[in-house]
C-alpha cells in the first residue's frame, strides 16, 4: 500500500517541496508522512525532519525506509495525529502535507496545531488531489475554498490557493 501512495503522489511532492523552499538550516515537519519517501527525500536537503502519522504501517514503513538518517539524528518519526502535535511550539521552519488533511478529523483543531509550532514568518504547504470517483474542478476548488479559510482562520498570512 505505501509503495502505492507513493507512486501516486510522486508529481504532487515535486511541487509541495519545491513550493516549501527547503534550505539546508530548515527544521521541518510532515504531517501524514505515509511511506516516507517524501521524508527521505527532505532529510538530505535540511537540518532536520520530523514525521507525525497515525497509521502504525506507515510508521514501520518509514522507519524502515529511513532508518540511516534516523539513527544519525536527521529524521524523527512519531505516532500521532494533527489535532495534537507532540512538538513545542516554534519548532519548524516549514511544514507540509500531501493527501492527507482531507482526513484529519478535525481539519481547523490541524491547522491550528500547525500554526502554533511554526515559528513567525515559517511556511506551510497543504496538497491534496481528491480521488473521490468522478473528483473535479468543482470538488478540488471546494477543498481550495475551505482550505485557504480555514489557515486564514488560524492566523496564517499570505494564504492562496493553488490547483
Amino acid at each position: 500500500m505505501g509503495h502505492l501512495m507513493a507512486v501516486k503522489n510522486r508529481g504532487r511532492s515535486r511541487m509541495v517541496l519545491e513550493q516549501l523552499d527547503l534550505e539546508p538550516g530548515d527544521r521541518v515537519l510532515e504531517i501524514g508522512f505515509g511511506p516516507g519517501v517524501d521524508l527521505r527525500t527532505v532529510s538530505r536537503r535540511c537540518e532536520w525532519v520530523a514525521g507525525i502519522d497515525h497509521s502504525e504501517e506507515m510508521l514501520r514503513q518509514a522507519r524502515r525506509r529511513n532508518l540511516r538518517a534516523i539513527e544519525t539524528g536527521g529524521v524523527e518519526l512519531r505516532r500521532g495525529t494533527a489535532e495534537a502535535l507532540p512538538f513545542d511550539d516554534d519548532s519548524f521552519d516549514k511544514a507540509f502535507s500531501i493527501n492527507s488533511v482531507q482526513f484529519w478529523p478535525d481539519l481547523d483543531g490541524g491547522i491550528r496545531e500547525l500554526r502554533r509550532v511554526l515559528r513567525p514568518g515559517g511556511r506551510a504547504v497543504l496538497a491534496i488531489q481528491p480521488r473521490q470517483p468522478r473528483a473535479n474542478l468543482r470538488i478540488a476548488r471546494s477543498w481550495e475554498t475551505k482550505l485557504v479559510r480555514e489557515t486564514q482562520a488560524a492566523g496564517f498570512s499570505s494564504v492562496r490557493g493553488v490547483l
